[in-house]
């Protein structure tokens, strides 16, 4: 099975997952749609974050969140 995860940045006194990865150096948490399909394909499991094209409603809403909290 496949396991594709878009997450999400951590509030103000905790850090999110796709703060954590993006501390790991070459690590991208905005790749494309044909990169991010590949990925899953060969390793089974990415973690990534709201693109345009990807989940847009959810970059809405996390952005407002962001904002709000």
């Amino acid at each position: 099975g496949y396991i594709p995860m878009i997450s999400g940045r951590g509030l103000g006194h905790t850090g999110g997952t796709l703060d954590k990865l993006e501390s790991i150096p070459g690590f991208d948490i905005f790749p494309d749609d044909n990169r991010f399909r590949e990925i899953i394909k060969d390793v089974g499991v990415a973690i990534i974050g709201q693109t345009s094209s990807l989940a847009p409603a959810d970059k809405r809403f996390y952005a407002t969140r962001d904002i709000t909290a």
